[in-house]
């Protein structure tokens, strides 16, 4: 733990069973879904969710044209990578499915319940309780997270900062100006290879970039001494083992074997099946 300065978590899938609580946002979105494209939605949805199951490594989250997590990573971007081929199939461009899936996304986040790990709470509370500055960057808007996180009630939750909007699938420029940040980037590969997987996993994601150094700015810490802990190694861990720091998977039954490997075979990363192989990695009781 002497070593450790700063925690970073992800939220969605870390801190919770993101299967069982999706369940209302998948609904919701093939809702919102077939009413902006009519009964094709419900039609082919079939047919493409089962050729994205066939071969899930082909497959995956665009972003602009661009593939930035794996097919099946959650049942977020499970239903998202089928709904952009849907929209593709009808003929929609690059652009006008961007908007619509941001759109669908945003409108069915809320829906989606509270189902959190069995070991959230004692988790977070203890990571709290060590004094080390703790943060959650998130995808999700602050406030959603927050609201679900004072329903998780853990003791010092007011030492918590939540960071939303950090747009981790973002490949493009940071837009911080230091000095010391703009040469670390320069040093950051646009891609790089995962063994397992056939396409390369997209580094410059200059949002998420923006965000880590905001914080290592306002702790005065360095990605060396920083433990950043997700469920998607492509999105939430490939970036800040790039710049140096720890990393930790949470994995489920679903986690692509290719991650697990990643997570397991990058310097400072270690992997568990639970969040409480958390505490392992920081040397606290669990």
């Amino acid at each position: 733990m002497s070593s450790t300065e700063c925690i970073v978590l992800d939220f969605d899938g870390t801190f919770t069973r993101v299967d069982d609580e999706a369940v209302p946002f998948v609904t919701g979105f093939r809702e919102g879904l077939r009413a902006r494209v009519g009964e094709a939605a419900d039609l082919r949805w079939p047919a493409l969710a089962s050729r994205v199951e066939a071969d899930p490594d082909r497959y995956g989250w665009e972003y602009e044209g661009t593939i930035v997590a794996p097919s099946h990573a959650d049942p977020y971007i499970f239903t998202t990578t089928v709904a952009q081929l849907l929209l593709t199939e009808l003929g929609l461009g690059l652009g006008a499915r961007t908007d619509m899936l941001q759109a669908l996304y945003r409108e069915n986040y809320p829906k989606s319940r509270n189902v959190f790990r069995n070991d959230a709470r004692r988790v977070v509370e203890t990571v709290i309780a060590t004094g080390v500055p703790v943060f959650v960057v998130t995808n999700s808007q602050t406030d959603h997270v927050a609201a679900k996180l004072r329903d998780l009630a853990p003791e010092g939750l007011d030492k918590l900062s939540v960071r939303g909007d950090a747009r981790k699938f973002v490949i493009a420029e940071p837009s911080r100006a230091s000095h010391t940040w703009r040469e670390l980037w320069s040093e950051i590969p646009e891609t790089s290879r995962i063994h397992g997987l056939a396409r390369p996993i997209h580094l410059h994601r200059g949002h998420y970039f923006d965000a880590l150094t905001r914080i290592w700015d306002e702790t005065h810490t360095r990605p060396e001494n920083t433990l950043v802990c997700g469920d998607i190694f492509e999105l939430d861990l490939a970036l800040p083992a790039q710049l140096g720091a720890r990393v930790h998977l949470v994995a489920r039954p679903q986690t692509p074997e290719h991650e697990r490997r990643a997570a397991r075979t990058t310097p400072g990363g270690g992997v568990s099946q639970e969040l409480v192989g958390l505490l392992d990695r920081l040397e606290l009781p669990g």
